[in-house]
């Protein structure tokens, strides 16, 4: 783990933490990079040790409700962060984890994506199929899924996009089905990891 927040000190700090909607406001502003076997990518926030609990209850409520605000300041930060990274996002394309727990077609994952996309001002592409589950969100869980379906072929480097990563399983199972592929792949997550 890699901590950013240093090296970022972005004109854009002040206006993202006014944009993050109150009940969030437990969630730490740390870019920091994750890795998990080879794959590695950059988070915008992290849970803060001390509210964690009640942030993620905060965060699935606002997850199920798809609420639109969390989505639009998390797709603000998400975007802010990639211009930092990569500048213009000219010849990118965004795409999202598959949706799966939440059992619905327009999942907060995936707005958050297309979200990202429109701030961006670049093309959002579902290249996977959805994977509906139902039982805890564990490593363990995830082997009883079948593989990523394809149902889109990128023809441009990807950013990958997703709103939590507690593993970082979907994540590397991700940005490896690109990259096995030979797209250049970058993996952006709005939360991860926790911090005291």
């Amino acid at each position: 783990m890699l901590d950013l927040a240093a090296g970022l000190k972005a004109p854009w700090s002040v206006p993202v933490e006014a944009t993050v909607p109150d009940v969030l406001g437990g969630l730490v502003h740390r870019p920091t990079v994750y890795s998990r076997k080879a794959v590695s990518w950059i988070s915008v926030r992290s849970w803060a040790a001390k509210s964690r609990i009640a942030d993620i209850a905060a965060v699935k409520v606002a997850k199920r409700a798809v609420d639109q605000g969390v989505i639009d300041a998390a797709a603000y930060e998400l975007a802010a962060i990639l211009r930092k990274m990569i500048g213009p996002a000219t010849g990118w394309t965004v795409t999202n984890i598959p949706c799966g727990h939440s059992q619905r077609p327009d999942c907060f994952g995936k707005r958050l994506s297309a979200a990202v996309a429109q701030q961006l001002g670049i093309v959002h592409l579902e290249v996977w199929a959805d994977r509906f589950c139902t039982g805890s969100s564990h490593p363990k869980e995830f082997a009883k899924l079948g593989p990523l379906e394809w149902i889109a072929a990128p023809t441009s480097a990807m950013i990958v996009i997703d709103d939590v990563a507690t593993s970082g399983w979907h994540m590397e199972e991700a940005l490896t089905a690109l990259r096995n592929r030979d797209i250049t792949a970058l993996g952006v997550v709005w939360i991860s990891g926790t911090v005291t």
